[in-house]
């Protein structure tokens, strides 16, 4: 038996409290996984895991033996990372989560180039607007935007970009109902709201130094700003968006900004990836190469007359 190997598969049950999905994960058999774990419970001669017809439980040895295991593959991930580092060359599976809209518009653009690059790297991506457990999930990194300012954690989160926020609205919309003259009449309108934005239910604007945030509130809520996007297209409200999921729509006139003579919200993007003490070639490549699509690719657009 492979101990380091049955370690791994243990961990992976544990984390998805189950023995069907860490199976599917690894590319393995059930069979396979039950079988590793059994051997696992020989070799330490203790139970790890107590399983009934309908639910996982962790004995207090396996609870213990998780975290042992856990520090052990970190290490000797770190060690494999600092052997990649002095080789210099990112190479393995490159596991990347990632907000849905910005993955499907950007990142999505981004990646087949990156690959192009760095042939020994394979990409695994998951896109969802809930920020995951990067450990337990098993991801390498995770691209999130947020407020300027991330909450402390045990990740390292580093800012590549910047996204600027525009009230936004149909020219027929805003003719029906009124343009909005200040910020406080936005409590006025039907305002569509994009529920996992970190600005969701207050809008913010700035002019000449002074900010002014409102509470916003309208018939839609979604959880997919393409959702809210349509629904602004529709003539239904304003929607505060990014400025990449909005930009060929205002310069086709199909859109225009509720509030131009104002500096739009800015929001970050992030790179978040575990506190390690060697960080792997892979993550630092992609970081990199990242950070130099965006500036490369939105030099001449609604995001970059106000980020750059």
């Amino acid at each position: 038996m492979d101990v380091l190997s049955a370690m791994g598969v243990f961990v992976r049950v544990v984390d998805l409290k189950s023995f069907s999905l860490a199976a599917a994960e690894m590319g393995i058999s059930s069979s396979s996984v039950s079988k590793q774990v059994s051997q696992l419970e020989q070799h330490v001669g203790a139970k790890l895991l107590q399983r009934t017809t309908r639910r996982l439980f962790v004995t207090d040895v396996g609870a213990a033996y998780y975290e042992k295991c856990q520090t052990i593959l970190e290490e000797v991930e770190d060690a494999e990372n600092l052997v990649s580092q002095l080789q210099g060359k990112p190479r393995g599976i490159l596991r990347i989560t990632c907000n849905m809209t910005f993955g499907q518009m950007q990142l999505s653009k981004a990646i087949p180039e990156f690959m192009d690059k760095h042939p020994d790297v394979q990409v695994d991506i998951t896109l969802d607007d809930r920020a995951p457990d990067l450990i337990r999930d098993g991801f390498d990194m995770a691209i999130r935007i947020a407020d300027p300012q991330l909450p402390d954690s045990s990740m390292i989160a580093r800012e590549i970009s910047k996204i600027p926020m525009y009230i936004c609205a149909t020219p027929t919309y805003l003719e029906t109902h009124g343009y909005p003259e200040c910020a406080e009449q936005l409590k006025e309108h039907n305002c569509l709201v994009f529920v996992y934005a970190a600005n969701a239910n207050q809008w913010t604007l700035e002019r000449n130094g002074k900010r002014c945030t409102v509470p916003v509130s309208g018939d839609l809520k979604a959880n997919n700003s393409l959702v809210v996007r349509e629904s602004v297209l529709h003539h239904r409200g304003i929607a505060n968006l990014a400025g990449f999921v909005i930009s060929r729509f205002v310069k086709s006139g199909d859109l225009v900004q509720v509030f131009p003579d104002h500096q739009p919200e800015l929001l970050s993007i992030f790179a978040v990836y575990p506190d390690r003490k060697y960080t792997s070639p892979k993550v630092s490549a992609f970081i990199d190469f990242f950070r130099e699509w965006l500036e490369i690719n939105h030099k001449e657009d609604l995001w970059a007359e106000v980020v750059h």
